[in-house]
């Protein structure tokens, strides 16, 4: 039997793998317990959808803890991706750097072997698609935690990267940069449901039972190489394309921004490395996973 540990598990991956953990999602992997290290554990107690049996939250800041759990697995994940907090450049590189040097003293003091960095598919893009502050500052300091897991092969330690894209499930948090997030929340709450992008935007969403098998897979097949992958859905979708799905569901209308130019975002991943090296399948298309997220949504909302 298996343990793993989930440093920075307060937000979405860390509620979607206890949630999958309790529906044995993970029993292929043998994982037996969870470790859940985070700021405000008290905030995710509350949360009445989740079942704790045989998850420990710690109470931690892991640019000041002095000790990990000796677990299996770890995965790092305690990045913000709240586009508010890198509105202060100085404030959020000293803070960034610092908890993921003080990871890897810890992970080399302790030896620990397994470790499975979550990463953005925004380190892949080119420097001009990154053009806004919060991209660049983001995608820069990805990289630097990316180096900063990469060094630890000097020490024959076993680790791994994701290359995170975009993803959908209940525990994405509400009132988000996520467009897909903000349109059912619209959906449920609003009577229109609303596109801001004045130029085409091309995204694709993996659902979260999905994200959470194939990170499940990548810590426990990690390397001293240092094996990075990417992690999303490589199918695409224009975001007038998805309001207008998520507004026939709901009976909703949806109101569109008028196109300014002819520019195309497009952030999709190439899944072909992840699939076939370590035998992985999205078992969810986008249908499914729109159609499960709004499901518990509206059933969280009326519990």
């Amino acid at each position: 039997m298996k343990t793993l540990t989930i440093i920075g598990g307060g937000g979405f991956v860390g509620k979607s793998f206890i949630d999958c953990f309790k529906r044995n999602k993970l029993s292929k992997f043998k994982i037996k317990k969870i470790f859940i290290i985070c700021r405000n554990p008290k905030k995710i107690k509350k949360i009445k959808n989740l079942n704790f049996k045989n998850v420990k939250l710690i109470k931690g800041d892991i640019s000041k803890l002095k000790i990990l759990p000796i677990t299996d697995f770890y995965i790092y994940a305690a990045e913000t991706t709240i586009i508010s907090s890198y509105n202060d450049k100085k404030k959020i590189i000293q803070s960034h750097k610092k908890a993921i040097d003080n990871f890897c003293i810890l992970a080399k003091k302790q030896h620990l072997n397994n470790i499975l960095y979550l990463s953005s598919g925004a380190v892949s893009r080119e420097p001009g698609e990154n053009n806004s502050k919060y991209k660049k500052i983001y995608s820069k300091l990805k990289i630097y935690s990316e180096n900063k897991i990469k060094e630890l092969s000097k020490n024959n330690l076993k680790t791994s990267i994701a290359r995170c894209y975009s993803f959908v499930g209940q525990w994405l948090p509400y009132k988000s940069h996520y467009a897909i997030e903000n349109f059912i929340t619209d959906g449920i709450y609003n009577k229109i449901i609303r596109v801001n992008s004045t130029c085409k935007v091309v995204r694709s969403y993996m659902y979260a039972d999905d994200l959470i098998l194939w990170l499940a897979k990548i810590v426990s097949c990690s390397k001293i190489d240092c094996p990075v992958y990417n992690v999303g859905s490589n199918e695409k979708i224009e975001l007038r394309e998805l309001a207008s799905k998520i507004g026939k569901i709901f009976g909703k209308p949806t109101k569109f921004n008028k196109l300014r130019n002819k520019k195309i975002d497009s952030y999709v991943p190439n899944i072909d490395k992840t699939k076939k090296k370590l035998n992985l399948k999205i078992i969810y298309n986008l249908n499914d996973a729109i159609k499960l997220t709004i499901n518990k949504r509206l059933n969280e909302k009326i519990n």
